[in-house]
């Protein structure tokens, strides 16, 4: 462990209201290096604790696995539910699954249904089961009747604690059984077989005449399939102020109601989560496993392949006219390609955390040495495959360590372009988003053909 650094725990307080987005970022980043270089987490405990929620999650997706969990015993108990819940999914399923026993227990007493819906899809199974149980057999059967749907479903955030009532009854008659239901989400009028007739505003139910009939507070409302996807309510559904859930249906009938106010944060934290640039790097953990990012992009390398050979394929077409080094000319675009790609899928998760604000100075080491462990090993897989088909193909064996050699180095290069030009970039305040892509290509083109052409040159003439 390096020494402390000299920064005061005073003096990366954040004070929301006296200071700018700026000034927030860089006492974060402050703080990032402080727990970094910090043995015991007295010496930034109250600086934690006095972050928002947002800024403590954006604390979390700056750190490594090891210092998560020592920021975490910092934060109330009462938010790490809303804190699981504004992770990035992987962000959020690694820091579950490096809980101790004791903080899992506490989480589960303090879970709420929606929070635990929303979250399953990234709880232990062993986690879920315990919440499961604890509920009574009615509560537990509607949980695992909900978790039947994806989370991006209505169905799996309906609530069926809901009452219908029939046409012709009083205001009367449905006050006496609301008073007799332990809690109720919203009222429906139904017909004689479950069919959606209207919504009744709960607190017109108790403003109005209790002789008069319930008729005369029906109110027309849309309805929304249970299978229905969340995104697409937001395009096809009108919200009127007063309304606060949506009937939901299933085959006409009405089955129970999905909150306003669930569809919104849900959406919400779509949009948050959405990823920065087209490469495929999706919502990976910043300092997450090496062998699952490995897998998820070794996935898209494999697939460039076949669109780099495709390149080689038709160059080849002349390669019978040509002497053997002219087969280095055949395989540029491979070397080129495969650069390309694999730089791309950095820059995409470099770009992302610059704009999430979770890579600063203080872990952009961390982040690139990540990177380069990330480009040794899909590079040595993809290089090896490379060359068996080249050494088959040319029946040359000299021929496909030379591109071997060419694609390891080129991934290197691609990895260290990637992480650091979006940060030089953004601190030269030019958006790297845009000037990235740019400098990464050329770099990666002109280290692989050197390499590539040069060792050929070497070896062939």
């Amino acid at each position: 462990m390096t020494d402390p650094v000299e920064t005061k725990v005073d003096e990366i307080k954040v004070d929301e209201k006296s200071v700018d987005e700026n000034k927030v970022g860089e006492n974060l980043e402050n703080l990032v290096s402080l727990i970094l270089h910090s043995e015991v987490a007295e010496e930034y405990q109250d600086s934690v604790k006095s972050l928002t929620i947002f800024q403590q999650v954006q604390l979390i997706e700056s750190l490594p696995a090891e210092e998560r969990l020592s920021v975490w015993h910092c934060i109330d108990p009462a938010s790490w539910w809303a804190l699981i819940g504004y992770l990035q999914e992987e962000s959020s399923r690694n820091l579950v699954r490096s809980l101790p026993q004791e903080d899992r227990v506490e989480l589960q007493k303090l879970a709420v249904s929606n929070d635990v819906l929303a979250l399953a899809d990234i709880l232990p199974k062993s986690m879920l089961d315990a919440i499961v149980l604890d509920q009574d057999e009615k509560a537990a059967l509607e949980f695992q009747q909900a978790l039947t749907y994806s989370d991006e479903q209505v169905g799996r955030f309906a609530r069926r604690n809901i009452l219908r009532v029939r046409k012709g009854i009083s205001i009367a008659s449905v006050i006496d059984r609301l008073k007799r239901k332990d809690f109720i989400s919203a009222v429906f009028m139904v017909d004689s077989d479950r069919t959606l007739l209207g919504y009744i505003p709960i607190a017109s139910i108790f403003n109005n005449n209790e002789n008069d009939l319930v008729d005369t507070l029906a109110r027309p409302i849309q309805s929304v399939e249970h299978d229905a996807y969340i995104s697409d309510i937001m395009t096809t559904c009108q919200f009127e102020e007063s309304m606060d859930y949506l009937p939901v249906v299933e085959n006409g009938k009405l089955q129970a109601a999905i909150s306003i106010s669930v569809i919104l944060q849900e959406v919400r934290l779509s949009y948050t989560n959405n990823t920065v640039g087209e490469a495929p790097a999706p919502d990976e953990d910043l300092f997450g496993s090496i062998s699952v990012a490995m897998r998820g992009r070794g996935l898209w390398l494999c697939i460039n392949l076949a669109t780099a050979f495709l390149a080689s394929w038709v160059i080849g077409f002349f390669e019978g006219a040509i002497q053997q080094v002219v087969a280095l000319a055949v395989l540029m675009p491979v070397v080129a390609s495969m650069g390309g790609i694999a730089g791309s899928q950095t820059l995409a998760v470099t770009v992302r955390g610059l704009a999430l604000k979770h890579v600063t100075g203080a872990n952009i080491r961390l982040l690139y040495r990540k990177e380069m462990k990330i480009a040794m090993l899909n590079g040595l897989l993809i290089g090896a495959l490379i060359a068996l088909v080249v050494s088959y193909w040319f029946d040359s064996m000299s021929l496909g360590l030379i591109i071997l050699c060419a694609i390891v180095v080129n991934s290197f290069a691609a990895a260290a372009t990637g992480t650091y030009i979006p940060f030089i970039l953004e601190k030269m305040n030019i958006d790297p988003a845009v000037a990235s892509a740019v400098v990464l290509t050329t770099v990666t083109d002109v280290i692989g053909f050197a390499i590539f052409l040069g060792l050929g040159t070497i070896i062939f003439l």
